[in-house]
């Protein structure tokens, strides 16, 4: 078990469906019987893509006593399912009742951020909160997603725009399920990576520059350490919402089309070239890490959103969406390689200057 600063156990296990009982001991913690009763959350590219998935789990509840409360609810990851008028979170509410959960019972999900998040909401709306334990499956979700203290749906024009608090009882990663995401989903992952790293830990951020080309090749091990590597420093140095808001705002006014893993680079390039403006950041720290971005493919969306970076006053109004939910306009912001600061206000002809930077040339992809 990692040593953890936060309220519940985090696991590494290699084929958390096979023969380890890592899963199986946390559910019996977690639900106090030794018999749990759990409802599977799965997102259905980790289905179709894992061999065996189905037979595997079958196998291991029937092994170690763990009762399956129906048939697992299977949906398609993506933001569409958090955008789309709850239907997706009320299908997993639907489950829950007919499988009559109770408090003490686990809705057990696995996938991408979103599967997390539609699957964490619905289980903390019903009968005040059943328990989740998150499995996350794609990159960006184990070095993220998964630790969210809270599960968020979107509106129609506002990302997460309904949020409730949503603490998993534990958090499993396996990150062989990697393996089964789109080229995309991986290249985007690393941008997680890379906004933890480059305002709260230079020595991660130089770890990652090494294991640039190894990443974006798909290489196993390389994937392995980068995940380990960063849990190890949330875990240590906490989280940072660093990048957020443009992120959020830019999948917005995409209407969703832009995917988080596309966003959060973006997001990323944006805020490190206002540091650089404002005399915060060194150049060559900033095209550090912008290179490290490019290599690892994750800056292959930049090219397609160069219209949405153009609409200057949409894109800061992020900032006022972002102040309500934070409780004020200060926000984390890059005070140079591995530095966090809480910046009170921001200098908005700044961004609007580097905005324009960013549009008429735009790094390359």
């Amino acid at each position: 078990m990692q040593k953890s600063c936060y309220s519940y156990p985090v696991e590494f296990v290699e084929d958390v469906f096979g023969e380890s009982s890592v899963l199986a001991d946390l559910l019996k913690k977690a639900t106090g019987s030794d018999e749990p009763k759990v409802l599977i959350v799965a997102d259905m590219n980790v289905v179709q893509r894992t061999e065996g998935l189905g037979t595997k789990i079958g196998r291991y509840v029937q092994a170690h006593g763990i009762r399956l409360a129906g048939s697992p609810v299977v949906m398609a990851g993506g933001e569409k399912v958090k955008a789309d008028n709850l239907q997706s979170a009320l299908q997993v509410v639907s489950a829950i009742l007919s499988a009559k959960l109770g408090r003490n019972d686990v809705v057990l999900a696995l996938g991408g951020g979103t599967i997390l998040d539609v699957a964490g909401y619905a289980a903390a709306q019903v009968r005040g909160g059943v328990k989740i334990v998150r499995i996350p499956t794609t990159p960006a979700a184990m070095m993220d997603a998964a630790f969210a203290e809270y599960a968020a749906v979107d509106s129609t024009s506002v990302k997460d725009a309904l949020r409730v608090p949503s603490v998993p009882a534990g958090v499993l990663i396996d990150v062989t399920f990697a393996s089964s995401v789109l080229d995309g989903v991986w290249r985007g992952g690393i941008g997680e990576a890379v906004r933890q790293a480059v305002v709260l830990d230079a020595a991660l951020m130089k770890k990652l520059v090494k294991l640039g080309s190894a990443y974006c090749a798909r290489e196993s091990a390389a994937l392995s350490e980068t995940v380990k590597a960063v849990v190890a420093s949330r875990l240590k140095k906490g989280s940072t919402a660093f990048a957020q808001w443009s992120a959020l705002r830019l999948e917005s006014m995409s209407g969703y089309k832009l995917p988080h893993g596309y966003a959060v680079p973006i997001g990323i390039c944006l805020e490190l070239a206002y540091a650089v403006e404002k005399g915060a950041l060194k150049v060559a720290d900033r095209n550090k890490v912008v290179e490290l971005l490019r290599t690892c493919g994750a800056l292959d969306g930049l090219g397609h959103s160069v219209h949405l970076l153009g609409q200057a006053d949409n894109l800061l109004a992020g900032l006022d969406a972002w102040a309500l939910s934070a409780g004020g306009p200060s926000r984390k912001a890059c005070g140079g390689l591995g530095k966090q600061v809480e910046e009170q206000e921001v200098d908005r002809e700044a961004m609007r200057k580097v905005l324009k930077e960013l549009v008429s040339v735009p790094p390359k992809t």
